[in-house]
């Protein structure tokens, strides 16, 4: 199954040799009882034959649309997985994955987080952090947690400011001269929790609870 962080999109994929053009689409989403435009807002023609992404206005159009569709000869609706794998780095040895879950909790669910390790020594941690997490909102580039100005990729991700957090721009055009909520997040909420597990600092965290199997990068 695809990635997309957008729930609302689905993957529409035609049999056959004959091309279904996008008028021809939005018969078919009428005739079924989908409403167009009103439960739809974005139809997006893919590489390959006859495929399309289409969204729909929230969820449950969604789920009513995807049902709507299903029993349309010669088409696959495909829903796309909303989960991603986040890349953090630059967060250190010392700081507890169940606070880096937390700082990225604020951004949709996490169903896993596991340190990763060197492709060259297996079993040795690099530091590196990577978190399994239904997207609901888009992730800032950086954030800070534990004092630490950790790095964020992930799959689509949009590059953010260094300085602000903001899209748009880069550090050196920010036009911002004080530090943006990307700086604040993840630091000042969380300096009670940070003080609560003081007693860590320095040694390397092998709490795995929630983590899978170590996979190098």
């Amino acid at each position: 199954m695809a990635s997309r962080r957008d729930s609302k999109i689905v993957k529409l994929t035609f049999t056959g040799e004959q091309a279904v053009p996008p008028v021809q689409l939005f018969s078919i989403l009428k005739s079924k009882g989908v409403v167009v435009p009103g439960e739809v807002d974005a139809l997006q023609a893919l590489q390959g034959r006859n495929t399309y992404d289409l969204r729909f206005t929230s969820d449950v159009t969604r789920q009513k649309g995807v049902t709507l569709l299903s029993g349309v000869e010669g088409l696959t609706v495909t829903p796309y997985e909303r989960s991603v794998w986040v890349t953090v780095i630059h967060v250190g040895l010392e700081v507890r994955q169940e606070l880096v879950a937390t700082v990225l909790g604020r951004f949709g669910a996490v169903k896993a987080i596991k340190m990763c390790s060197y492709a060259q020594a297996p079993g040795v941690f690099n530091g590196h952090r990577q978190v399994r997490i239904d997207l609901k909102q888009d992730i800032p580039s950086f954030l800070f947690i534990a004092g630490h100005k950790a790095h964020v990729r992930y799959p689509g991700q949009p590059r953010t400011c260094f300085r602000c957090g903001e899209t748009g721009h880069e550090a050196k055009g920010c036009p911002k001269k004080s530090v943006g909520a990307a700086f604040v997040l993840g630091m000042i909420p969380l300096l009670a929790q940070a003080k609560s597990c003081a007693h860590s600092v320095g040694r390397r965290d092998m709490s795995f609870a929630l983590v899978p199997p170590l996979m190098s990068l």
